[in-house]
């Protein structure tokens, strides 16, 4: 747990931005946004988030469902012609918005350099 985090909220407050996968069977997270002011600000900016989108969408529809008091289904929508069955047709793309306050973290450390040893096994120098 981060000091000062607990229920009274003095974590550190970040926006957590989720998208489909290509195929629509897999969520991946692709956003992680911190946000400075506590928990209420960190709902306002992902409600903001919600209704104006992560990149451009002038010309996508768009359709916000409030699942709980701190997360979002987004729900775009994009229409183009098809020539060859001679009507339009839409895609749709789906994202998640969700308010998280970070209870732990521990940074990845460096990866250094091989061992010499190591390195010469790999090349099949032996030990």
């Amino acid at each position: 747990m981060t000091e000062g985090s607990g229920m009274d909220g003095g974590g550190e407050w970040w926006i957590l931005v989720e998208r489909t996968t290509y195929a629509h069977r897999e969520w991946e997270l692709v956003a992680t946004l911190p946000v400075d002011g506590g928990r209420e600000r960190a709902i306002e900016r992902a409600a903001e988030l919600a209704r104006t989108g992560t990149h451009p969408s002038e010309g996508r529809g768009r359709r916000v469902f409030r699942t709980s008091p701190t997360n979002w289904l987004v729900e775009t929508g994009s229409a183009s012609w098809d020539a060859s069955a001679g009507a339009s047709v839409t895609e749709t793309s789906h994202e998640r918005i969700s308010v998280a306050e970070l209870e732990y973290a521990r940074e990845t450390p460096a990866a250094g350099p091989p061992s010499r040893s190591r390195l010469r096994r790999a090349l099949g120098g032996g030990a």
